[in-house]
């Protein structure tokens, strides 16, 4: 098996300003091989849906925030499909294929911070363990409700990266490829002007500040 040539990007509508527009019209321009795919957050629902059933819909149901919700979409379609997910304000300098080689199954980068991996873009072939335990772990977090007021910890970097490492403890053999730090500014996470995406305080850094990472439980819960 091998990483799918399909690039997924999520945003909560279509209506994006034009500097993320022309960002994707870059992106296909200079990879003509790759499929692309956008996924609001109705498409994502019905997704989850059909592909992990309904008590896993209910857990994502349960995010209260954007950026959260990305994080789960971004682990389920990758763990189902495989291929290249880059947050909306992320960007592909060159060809995705100078990144990824043939025979590659999993492409990951360090942060700067020690332990912590990129997650702003993933590269996978479907059914990886990395992704099969990220998701285990957002889960696990999600039903306890053991971050409430951060997405790093609940969904994000630091599930991630945790999930990573546990992964290669129990199993050194597993197959992947470290790309550097920061995939070498191969892939850069933010887009000039990325700011318009965010109106006010609707940032997920800003939004875990004043709300919780997960919706308040109804009265019949």
């Amino acid at each position: 098996m091998s990483i799918p040539k399909v690039v997924y990007q999520t945003f909560k509508n279509t209506k994006l300003p034009f500097i993320n527009r022309l960002a994707i019209k870059w992106l296909k321009l200079r990879n003509k091989d790759y499929s692309y795919e956008f996924y609001d957050d109705t498409r994502i629902r019905t997704f989850i849906l059909t592909a992990y059933g309904q008590d896993v819909l209910d857990v994502y149901d349960k995010l209260n925030i954007g950026a959260a919700k990305a994080d789960f979409f971004r682990y389920a379609i990758l763990y189902k499909k495989g291929g290249v997910y880059l947050d909306i304000d992320a960007y592909v300098l060159g060809k995705l294929d100078n990144i990824i080689k043939p025979g590659d199954v999993a492409v990951i980068s360090r942060e700067k911070f020690p332990n912590i991996f990129v997650q702003w873009a993933l590269i996978y072939e479907p059914g990886h363990p990395f992704l099969k335990r990220t998701l285990d772990i957002v889960i696990q977090n999600i039903q306890q409700n053991a971050y409430p007021n951060s997405v790093h910890w609940m969904t994000g970097p630091t599930a991630y990266s945790k999930a990573i490492l546990e992964c290669i403890t129990e199993d050194p053999e597993i197959k992947y490829r470290i790309f550097g730090q920061d995939y070498q500014k191969a892939i850069k996470p933010r887009l000039p002007f990325s700011k318009l995406l965010y109106k006010g305080s609707q940032h997920w850094k800003k939004m875990e500040q004043v709300t919780m990472v997960l919706k308040a439980k109804s009265s019949d819960e």
